[in-house]
């Protein structure tokens, strides 16, 4: 049995959009997200890290951002209910800068182009890369610029 792309989706799964503007876009992280380090991208990679890079699913591909900032929001949200005590849970943030678009071509090879076409919306949910999406968007990102 092949695993779809929402099967794919929700093991790389991160966070949600919660703010969308065109230069920056702000995250809640779940509470089930990594805290130091990611294991579910093929290998262990700090997570989550300044300048680091996270997805968004868009029409034809995703938009690549890059984190600029991370935050822990203190908040009187009550957690998981039990019979014993209720305890506010902080909320884990961050924000994107959109730098960009990473599609598959024709011969199933990750591209990545500068700029959006189309942006997330509030409730999307943001996915962290694997190490092939990583690689062949380092690789663009040299190419186009240097």
């Amino acid at each position: 049995m092949s695993s779809t792309p929402i099967d794919q989706y929700s093991s790389l799964r991160i966070g949600i959009i919660e703010y969308v503007a065109p230069d920056e876009l702000r995250v809640v992280l779940d509470n089930e997200s990594p805290e130091s380090i990611a294991l579910n991208t093929g290998s262990p990679r700090l997570f989550p890290r300044i300048n680091g890079y996270l997805l968004v699913p868009i029409d034809l591909g995703f938009m690549v951002g890059q984190i600029s900032w991370i935050t822990v929001e203190r908040t009187p949200f009550i957690g998981k209910e039990s019979n014993l005590v209720n305890l506010p849970m902080p909320l884990r943030k961050l924000q994107l800068h959109p730098i960009g678009e990473l599609s598959k071509n024709s011969n199933d090879e990750f591209i990545f182009s500068r700029g959006l076409e189309t942006f997330p919306s509030v409730g999307d949910i943001v996915l962290i890369p694997t190490e092939e999406q990583l690689k062949e968007n380092h690789i663009k990102i040299i190419k186009k610029v240097g």
